[in-house]
């Protein structure tokens, strides 16, 4: 197999390459004493959330020339028994493994390490019987929110982010995305100056004790230039600031083309965890939003800091808005309301996932089809409304055809997860 390039600067290039990860037993065994813990506002129906993803997939591979899915990639990343200890090992620093599931973990084979992973360890796996006060408990948990391939891990440019997470829920996703980014072997030829952002490393080496959030549904490839980021729930100021300065650097050698970042100043509140929950982009000159944070006449406008990476040191401004600010760096982009014009539904369908979009091509994304007003305001801004399953009966439609498309996905179960299509995805390559 070809070396995979990185290479992400817009997010709405059509789509190349793009990993995924289809729910597995991780969901079927939550509980709800496990919800809160594990950051799901509900427990799904695994079956059905499947049979879900697979048609979101299907969708995806209409247009991407190769769909992978992150547990493929981390077994093949860990070829060599050397790997998956080194992989043990970090782990076990991480999050202070205990010595039994340690070993359970070194016997096994990297497919079931794998599998133990992302599903977790059962406390009677580690004792070898079943213990009253752990038998509903796991020595290594489960990791359900690996379903959003966005969060641990980004490609900006040709550089890629190894993310941190701001919740212990998800502090081993990043672990396992690093070990994909530097043993796969599709990925090796990758270098150490093409990681631009990476709390974790110096974390396990104990270079440092606080390291400081960054999320990959914060962060947006605006174009070859712009990048926008979300100081969120999810994601730390001073962790903007570290991705900024090592943009600059990066730009400063000559190897980057970014010279702007601009920090959108939201609200700490879980129904905007993420920037890409209240804006992501639909077309060239489209933006996707929840009105109340974006449009003039709103009390709730989100203020934005202007990062100028061009100098030799970070240069700050400010910005009333993230579309004013966008005009001023050349994208005057035409918004389209997640919700329409009524307030209450704009509540309700920001909140399950409305203005989180998927571009597969320029005029071409994927949202949740149970947003039936964002799904007409996009219909009056010219896209055609597709339902996945029409698309997947009919071949003869092609979404490369020149119209703007909007595929709308069933989602009763994946939607209760709290993350919509662009969450469920981590583009590696676009053109």
């Amino acid at each position: 197999m070809q070396d995979i390039q990185l290479k992400v600067f817009s997010e709405t290039g059509r789509l190349k390459q793009v990993v995924v990860h289809r729910p597995g037993p991780e969901v079927d065994i939550m509980v709800p004493d496990m919800m809160e813990q594990l950051l799901f506002d509900d427990i799904l129906y695994g079956d059905l959330a499947r049979r879900e993803h697979d048609v979101f997939r299907q969708v995806l591979e209409r247009v991407a020339d190769e769909v992978l899915d992150i547990q493929d990639l981390f077994v093949e990343a860990m070829d060599s028994e050397g790997t998956k200890l080194a992989f043990i090992e970090d782990f076990r620093r991480l999050v202070d493994l205990q010595d039994e599931s340690a070993n359970l973990l070194r016997d096994m084979a990297p497919a079931d390490v794998a599998q133990a992973l992302i599903t977790g360890i059962p406390w009677e796996d580690t004792l070898g019987h079943t213990h009253w006060q752990k038998r509903f408990d796991y020595t290594v948990r489960p990791i359900p929110n690996l379903l959003f391939m966005r969060d641990p891990a980004a490609v900006v440019g040709h550089g890629y982010n190894i993310n941190f997470m701001a919740t212990w829920a998800r502090e081993r996703e990043p672990l396992i995305l690093s070990y994909v980014f530097r043993h796969h072997p599709r990925l090796r030829h990758l270098k150490e100056t093409d990681r631009l952002f990476d709390q974790l490393t110096p974390l396990l080496k104990g270079e440092i004790r606080m390291p400081q959030s960054l999320e990959g549904g914060d962060t947006l490839v605006l174009s070859e230039r712009v990048l926008a980021v979300g100081c969120s729930e999810r994601t730390s100021a001073d962790a903007v600031y570290q991705l900024a300065e090592s943009l600059r650097q990066d730009h400063h050698r000559g190897e980057g083309t970014f010279d702007t970042l601009l920090m959108v100043l939201m609200p700490k509140i879980r129904s905007a965890m993420h920037l890409d929950t209240i804006f992501t982009r639909t077309s060239e000159d489209e933006c996707l939003i929840y009105p109340p944070f974006f449009t003039d006449d709103s009390r709730e406008l989100l203020n934005v800091v202007k990062f100028d990476l061009r100098h030799a040191s970070l240069h700050t401004s400010t910005e009333p808005n993230l579309l004013r600010a966008l005009r001023g760096c050349g994208m005057d982009l035409r918004p389209i309301r997640c919700g329409g014009d009524n307030y209450i539904m704009q509540q309700r369908e920001q909140w399950t996932d409305g203005a989180n979009a998927f571009c597969l091509a320029p005029g071409v994304i994927v949202l949740y089809g149970r947003n039936r007003a964002t799904a007409e305001e996009l219909a009056r801004a010219g896209y055609q409304v597709t339902l996945a399953r029409d698309l997947l009966a009919d071949p003869a439609i092609d979404l490369l055809d020149g119209r703007k498309y909007a595929v709308l996905l069933e989602s009763s179960e994946l939607s209760r997860a709290r993350g919509g299509p662009r969450c469920m995805t981590m583009p590696l390559s676009r053109d």
